[in-house]
């Protein structure tokens, strides 16, 4: 993606910024300068410069460190995102033409519902992998990864981004650290084949997933996929359609998304019914959207849903992180176009929509939602909300 960033700083600090610019050319891995540092001839509403750059992970730290170097120079920094015309109208054009195919998709997925799904009566969801954890010795990260425990299965839902491909990933180091084996598991299921999901980007082109830089061993696990995906040793079950993976377990199957720059996608939540309770639903980072997993859950049981426990992807008005006044989430990966973020408005209609079903647990994860939406399910659903923190185990029953 391309980004241009807007410097803003008083002309007697010009022979510092030139100064720092003399060794901008070292930027990092990821950023390649397309149009260098310039400065204006005269100021403009407070901007005096800009420089125009690329970076294919638009969530690259390398983004933050090159941008810092201005910023120490008491450079006040506003980065956007740009488009070519011609991109941007080619991007606009597949854009909708996915929206709309998803949308037919939607209308056209009729399941009978699911009778012999059965019940656990313990439900145990331990975070491996989110952006928060009230633990120093836990590793945090824009992903998600959690151990399912039922009465007589361990899934792990998702394998976390590991954004720098460390070996150990932050997810094995969080593993260890909690006393968890490749042994106390026997399912692996991908929510949606999104980089913070499969193990990082590196992964998503060759429909792949891992768990740490390099693809482990991992013996004769079950591996519940939403799209054709491979993994060595292993025959990835594609799991497009609802279907019942444990006893008490089952996938929703999947649900499509238009994404900007992204295209078309598909991402698959789990449905797990309680002994005496109900539903609750796992879910990645829900570019499904709230009410089309909710009408897909109730279509196929007739318990009701319990619970809600994952991500939304409810970046209003922010997000997890912000570059330089960027925020990544909240343009990107919302189904809308990034000049039409989610609003405050849209996030009260989902609550409302939820609070009807009377949900008795609530955990947002805040990997993909912004402050204020974290509150505003707080606020919302003060008696049942509980915060996903990575070490931190949810029991239900």
């Amino acid at each position: 993606m391309k980004f241009i960033a807007f410097f803003e700083f008083h002309i007697d600090k010009l022979d510092n910024v030139l100064k720092t610019w003399s060794g901008a050319n070292q930027t990092g891995n990821n950023i390649e300068i397309l149009y260098p540092f310039h400065i204006l001839a005269e100021s403009y509403e407070g901007i005096t410069g800009f420089v125009i750059f690329k970076s294919e992970n638009i969530i690259s730290p390398e983004i933050g460190k090159y941008l810092l170097k201005y910023a120490q120079e008491g450079v006040n920094i506003k980065l956007i995102p740009i488009w070519e015309n011609s991109k941007l109208k080619k991007e606009l054009t597949i854009f909708r033409e996915a929206k709309q195919k998803a949308e037919q998709q939607w209308e056209r997925s009729k399941y009978q519902k699911i009778k012999n799904l059965g019940t656990t009566k313990t439900l145990e969801i331990l975070p491996l992998i989110d952006w928060h954890s009230n633990r120093e010795d836990l590793k945090v990260e824009l992903g998600v990864s959690y151990l399912i425990k039922t009465d007589e299965e361990s899934i792990l839902f998702d394998v976390g981004l590991n954004s720098v491909q460390s070996d150990p990933s932050p997810l094995l180091i969080n593993m260890n650290q909690l006393g968890i084996s490749l042994e106390d598991f026997n399912i692996i299921v991908i929510s949606h084949n999104h980089g913070d999901h499969v193990g990082g980007g590196k992964w998503v082109e060759n429909k792949t997933f891992s768990l740490t830089a390099n693809q482990i061993d991992l013996g004769k696990k079950k591996v519940y996929t939403p799209v054709p995906m491979t993994y060595p040793g292993l025959n990835p079950i594609y799991s497009d359609k609802p279907m019942v993976i444990a006893k008490g377990v089952a996938t929703i199957g999947t649900i499509s998304a238009s994404f900007f720059l992204f295209g078309l996608f598909k991402e698959q939540a789990l449905a797990i019914n309680v002994e005496g309770k109900g539903i609750v639903l796992v879910v990645g980072c829900g570019h499904q959207t709230l009410p089309k997993i909710i009408e897909r859950t109730e279509a196929l049981f007739d318990e009701p849903i319990y619970g809600i426990i994952g991500g939304l992807h409810y970046p209003v008005n922010g997000g997890p992180i912000e570059i330089m006044g960027w925020f990544p989430h909240m343009m990107l990966g919302t189904g809308k176009l990034p000049w039409k973020p989610i609003t405050m408005e849209e996030l009260k209609q989902n609550i409302e929509f939820l609070k009807k079903r009377n949900p008795k647990i609530v955990a947002l994860s805040a990997h993909d939602s912004s402050e204020i939406s974290l509150k505003a399910f707080h606020d919302a659903f003060p008696k049942v909300i509980r915060d996903i923190n990575v070490g931190e185990r949810i029991i239900i029953g």
